[in-house]
């Protein structure tokens, strides 16, 4: 991956920690999240996406570790300290 993909892949990971998102909605997670993916993927390159994909599913694994996994019915709960 280049370097650009590389950043922002860390930076993902970076901004997905809980103070970040402390009182706030899961949906508002899940649209930034959503969101910044679909950027960063179409900022790369052609070549990088296999590599890059593979990246994005590592962080989306931290994501559901992290538990920001919840059902539909609590997208709009408040994420806490708890979560």
């Amino acid at each position: 991956m280049r370097d650009a993909s590389t950043i922002a892949v860390a930076e993902l990971y970076q901004a997905i920690r809980h103070e970040h998102w402390h009182g706030k909605t899961f949906r508002q997670f899940w649209t930034w999240f959503n969101a910044r993916c679909i950027d960063v993927v179409g900022s790369a390159d052609a070549a990088d996406l296999d590599a890059l994909g593979s990246e994005l599913m590592a962080v989306r694994d931290a994501v559901d570790a992290a538990g920001y996994c919840v059902p539909s019915d609590r997208l709009d709960a408040v994420i806490d300290a708890a979560d």
